[in-house]
């Protein structure tokens, strides 16, 4: 009798065990939860198929079913998951794989066009991205064409926003204001994406000319806010002046008739010549007039 209850509660138990059959492969666009819609889900509670949902979104490659077993399980929730393995792909790595994205370009959002944020396909499918005159930027239709392996042949849409990364340099230490940076080791250099009117230092050499307009902290990235230009040339002091075109290059001296920063335009007095010059600022104490 006692053994008849204990297969009794047994079975009653696992009729109500929550179950849940995922599609042999999918392509994820987003992790929103419409993508939810293409699982085949029984006796489970919503709290349990967000967290399985939340982990297979953000997975990728073959996963046995085992493996997401363990992870609900780490959660602390008990589920029994088929097939035995997917294939999860991720929308963003197929537009990296597949499309010629220019240097500097990155995949920064994916989403759906009329369907859930999953895509559901039978094993052996395949999928090919194309973007016609794609301009990189927001919103980018993306035509996703489905290769059945039955031979079979189909299309949908999605649209990408794509971000351009650009080379940055971000503070190892804390500076006070008219600091100069010519210590190579006080900056890191990485990239970052590249927003409108951010005005990012984006090369290390020109930093010679200029220096911190007020404190700035460890780990703040570097911009031509932060930053006034030292005066390299100086009113009543000698300069180089060198006089270049596309056939000749000469060097000579004159007298400053003002102050100037890197790319400013000053007056240059040759006095043995009694001559003038209009040019541009280079370096220290050095102009540059383009004949």
């Amino acid at each position: 009798m006692k053994k008849t209850l204990i297969i009794i509660l047994l079975l009653a138990q696992s009729a109500f065990a929550c179950e849940v059959l995922l599609p042999y492969q999918m392509v994820i666009f987003s992790s929103d939860a419409s993508g939810k819609n293409t699982y085949q889900i029984k006796n489970c509670e919503t709290k349990v198929t967000d967290e399985l949902h939340e982990i297979v979104t953000s997975l990728e490659g073959r996963v046995a079913a085992y493996q997401l077993k363990e992870m609900m399980s780490n959660k602390g929730h008990e589920i029994e998951i088929g097939p035995g393995s997917v294939l999860i792909q991720q929308f963003r790595t197929l537009i990296r794989e597949q499309l010629l994205l220019p240097s500097g370009v990155q995949v920064k959002e994916t989403r759906s066009v009329n369907m859930p944020g999953i895509l559901s396909l039978p094993a052996g499918d395949r999928v090919e991205i194309s973007c016609d005159g794609c301009l990189f930027g927001t919103q980018q239709p993306i035509n996703v064409t489905i290769l059945g392996f039955d031979g079979s042949k189909r299309s949908i849409f999605a649209n990408a926003d794509f971000k351009k990364m650009v080379k940055a340099f971000r503070l190892t230490g804390p500076l006070v204001s008219f600091s100069t940076l010519t210590d190579a080791s006080m900056l890191e250099e990485e990239y970052v994406e590249s927003i409108p009117h951010t005005d990012l230092i984006t090369d290390v050499d020109q930093l010679k000319f200029y220096k911190t307009n007020k404190p700035l902290k460890t780990g703040d990235i570097l911009r031509k806010s932060d930053l006034n230009a030292v005066n390299l040339v100086r009113a009543g002091l000698k300069t180089d002046v060198v006089l270049e075109n596309q056939m000749v290059r000469i060097k000579t001296q004159g007298i400053s008739r003002g102050n100037g920063t890197i790319g400013e335009l000053v007056e240059v007095y040759h006095p043995q010549k009694n001559k003038k010059y209009q040019g541009k600022v280079i370096d220290i104490n050095k102009v540059l007039v383009e004949l």
